[in-house]
């Protein structure tokens, strides 16, 4: 079966150890973090879904073709609860999500993830950075088995991400370290624009 790939953008964090809504910092190349990395999946012709509970980012991407926003039900309750309002149980979709906190994130790199997922569609395909997984950036397919994972997941209250991937079948990819960088505090920001 052929799935659709959607790009989904996670973007819907408090920033509190920013300081600041990391997806408003500029970005290198002039735009906002939130319009790069919407940006960059339009690029590779994907219809984007940004997740996110602030109403500056519907203003910033509302009118954009190709590129949905959509509200949490909740404010910030982490990227797993964002991801179960769109993870269906539908077998004919997989999401492509990246974290609007990985600035560095290129093309290259998004086309390997790409690339390697197409050999494989039926499993969830993570980014590694050569010392630990990147769960945030990487291809969930949609379906029964991923969605009922999900629901035990959040049903527990746990609402964590690497505990979920244990749960479903998946592969990872290692892709270059300096395109994986999150950016969580003033610090980091800071040896990122040197």
């Amino acid at each position: 079966m052929t799935r659709r790939l959607l790009g989904v953008v996670l973007a819907g964090g408090a920033s509190q150890r920013m300081g600041a809504d990391k997806a408003l910092l500029s970005h290198p190349n002039g735009m906002s973090w939130l319009e790069a990395q919407v940006q960059l999946l339009r690029s590779a012709d994907l219809e984007v879904c940004v997740l996110t509970g602030h109403g500056s980012h519907h203003q910033l991407l509302g009118t954009l073709e190709g590129v949905t926003v959509q509200a949490e039900p909740w404010q910030p309750a982490g990227p797993l609860r964002a991801l179960s309002c769109v993870l269906h149980d539908r077998d004919d979709e997989a999401l492509l999500t990246v974290p609007v906190d990985m600035p560095g994130l290129r093309q290259e790199a998004m086309q390997q993830l790409i690339f390697r997922w197409t050999m494989q569609p039926s499993r969830a395909l993570v980014a590694d950075d050569g010392s630990r997984l990147q769960h945030l950036l990487g291809i969930y397919p949609c379906g029964a088995l991923y969605r009922k994972a999900l629901d035990d997941e959040l049903t527990k209250g746990e609402s964590r991400w690497h505990v979920w991937l244990e749960r479903i079948p998946h592969d990872s990819v290692k892709l270059p370290p300096d395109q994986l960088v999150n950016i969580n505090r003033p610090g980091d920001l800071a040896a990122l624009t040197g």
